[in-house]
């Protein structure tokens, strides 16, 4: 296990109770369908749990692709059990998805995976009723990055050719939380035990000092691909996020410019850090949970 692999797993199991906390994720009287571990391509990552409350009429769901967050190297979608139902309450099919992660699979084959956990979506669209002008891509930390490289490759063929992959389907809506758009402007960030060259060489297989020789590296950032065709937005940022800082501010002013629907929330204090929304009763996360509350309801009714 790499230094990069110990830390993000270790803030996993540490903060487990509060991402899947009892008694703020209490569904009373609600029965969730849940199905685990479906395999949706051949590599062994290549899994993924649905969730859903029965409708007691015959219209189609919503769908929220969840992509969970962990430095690129560790996370799984374990982890966001209580988000997925949260968001099954909703009205939503939730996919909460797996992926390769470094250094086993090194970057695209992470998005080469998501890619395919959406075209999976509509290969089953018939088989659970789901209304694939709907979508909702969602992510945290590692997995903002992947929902927006994501949402960008859904609507640019150059960027599916250059990475090996097809979809026709696309997002109408995206919730980021905290996630990495601009990694060029990340790489300048400076962390403790060098751990910004640790996450690089286990994501990519390459190390800083060597990014402009890397043939993805004009690829390998979102924020350059970001345009008018980018999904309806809720972006959520941490003013002093530890390993993020300024991202999500840059994806908000960019989307303004642009003329997308964005919409924000964004925490100030220092303890209200990285992911602060996945401790869901606990400062700023209150706030924030009750604004995507509203968001998502608009997004299943079609009002945003």
């Amino acid at each position: 296990m790499t230094f990069a692999q110990f830390l993000f797993v270790a803030i996993d199991k540490l903060f487990d109770g509060a991402q899947n906390n009892k008694k703020m994720l209490r569904f009373k009287d609600v029965k969730f369908e849940v199905e685990t571990d479906i395999a949706y391509g051949k590599d062994d990552a290549e899994k993924l749990d649905t969730y859903f409350v029965k409708k007691d009429v015959n219209e189609k769901y919503p769908v929220f692709f969840y992509i969970h967050g962990g430095g690129f190297v560790a996370g799984d979608k374990h982890y966001r059990r209580g988000l997925a139902k949260w968001a099954a309450n909703k009205g939503f099919f939730v996919v909460n998805v797996n992926y390769g992660l470094g250094p086993e699979y090194l970057f695209p084959k992470g998005l080469q995976h998501l890619v395919n956990a959406l075209n999976w979506v509509g290969e089953n669209a018939q088989k659970y009723n789901l209304d694939l002008d709907n979508m909702c891509v969602s992510g945290d930390s590692a997995g903002g990055y992947y929902s927006a490289m994501l949402a960008c490759v859904a609507t640019n063929k150059d960027l599916q050719a250059r990475f090996g992959v097809s979809t026709d389907l696309k997002f109408r809506t995206a919730m980021l939380d905290c996630g990495i758009y601009d990694i060029g402007e990340a790489l300048g960030q400076k962390m403790p035990f060098n751990l910004t060259d640790k996450v690089l060489f286990d994501f990519s297989g390459i190390h800083v000092k060597e990014l402009d020789k890397y043939q993805y590296v004009d690829v390998l950032a979102p924020f350059g691909y970001v345009n008018e065709q980018f999904p309806i937005s809720f972006i959520t940022y941490a003013e002093k996020d530890m390993f993020c800082k300024g991202q999500g501010q840059k994806l908000v002013k960019k989307l303004q410019d642009l003329g997308v629907h964005v919409e924000e929330h964004h925490s100030t204090k220092f303890f209200d850090n990285h992911c602060y929304p996945l401790n869901w009763n606990k400062g700023a996360a209150i706030e924030n949970i009750r604004l995507c509350d509203d968001f998502l309801k608009r997004v299943v009714n079609k009002e945003v």
